[in-house]
């Protein structure tokens, strides 16, 4: 009986030791310090040693998926991690805890780089549920107005890349278009976008799949532009290469920033070395960028400096 004990806490210790050196290896990898990556993930410094250290039995699967979502980890990947710790792999009933990681997500002025899509979309989600006026500069309207099955189409590959990429994109989309609606009640959002990158994303390539669904999401946008007062669409005679959001909170806490890079095509699973986008509060970065907005605003063009004016624009483009 002592010999099966002895073996059982072997095993167990040797279980445990594996575990802490997946964290530790994770941890490294991801180059950032582990109090950053604590900020990101809504944990405590103390929690992440803890798991480096092997001092925790039984994790926390809701903790486990907010350190794998800060820590860059695609969905093939996290399930990977899931089974090191005897979980089963990601399912439905886990899409609550990823959104649920953006709420206890906390600004930091670290740079967060973002390389999986739906990391990229889970911290702007976190930066809109700040309360706040909000700036966005863009080649097409807010991700958030896509039409429900547009992100599924169009992100095919990624969908294929993991069965449950499609529900998180789409739930994602859902819970951010539902943020939106509450800031533009109380707080101004102001789209920038640039003419011609936008009639050149209604026609869609000539992909007379997609041109439906992206006029459908442009439709969308003059739904909103009508009903919503703070909703203020500026079109400009510009291309920013430099596509971001901002977010000033009521609070007086730091500013929020978010930039996304546009690859020219997504591919399944990682990426190396392609970055989605990243986050940060740093403010030598976002005075960068609070100039390339201030030279952005010298390009609005004249012709729709009314809402009329934008309304009917956007109008013409989802009817022609």
């Amino acid at each position: 009986m002592r010999s099966q004990q002895k073996n059982v806490t072997m095993s167990l210790t040797k279980q445990r030791r594996l575990r802490a050196d997946l964290i530790c290896t994770l941890i490294s990898s991801s180059k950032m310090p582990r109090n950053q990556v604590a900020a990101a993930a809504g944990l405590t410094n103390t929690y992440i040693r803890d798991l480096e250290q092997g001092k925790i039995a039984n994790v926390d699967r809701r903790k486990l998926l907010r350190l794998a979502i800060a820590l860059n980890m695609n969905l093939n990947r996290i399930d990977e991690m899931l089974r090191v710790f005897d979980r089963a792999s990601l399912s439905s009933d886990d899409i609550d805890s990823f959104i649920e990681s953006a709420h206890k997500r906390k600004t930091t002025t670290a740079l967060f780089p973002l390389r999986d899509f739906y990391a990229y979309e889970l911290a702007v989600y976190a930066m809109e549920y700040i309360q706040g006026d909000q700036i966005m500069v863009n080649d097409r309207p807010t991700v958030c107005l896509r039409e429900p099955g547009h992100r599924s189409f169009s992100d095919s590959r990624l969908v294929e890349a993991h069965p449950l990429y499609a529900e998180l994109l789409e739930t994602i989309g859902k819970v951010r278009r539902k943020q939106l609606e509450v800031n533009l009640k109380n707080y101004t959002t102001t789209h920038y976008l640039c003419r011609e990158c936008l009639e050149d994303y209604v026609r869609a390539n000539g992909n007379t799949q997609e041109e439906y669904w992206r006029k459908k999401h442009v439709a969308n946008l003059l739904d909103y532009h009508q009903r919503y007062p703070n909703l203020i669409v500026r079109i400009t005679g510009v291309c920013s290469y430099m596509l971001f959001s901002i977010k000033q909170p009521t609070d007086g806490s730091d500013i929020q920033f978010n930039f996304c890079a546009k690859p020219g095509h997504y591919v399944p699973g990682e990426r190396p070395g392609r970055l989605s986008g990243f986050s940060t509060s740093n403010p030598v970065i976002l005075q960068t960028f609070q100039e390339e907005l201030d030279s952005i605003k010298r390009w609005i063009l004249p012709e729709f400096s009314t809402r009329e004016a934008v309304e009917a624009y956007l109008q013409q483009l989802v009817t022609s």
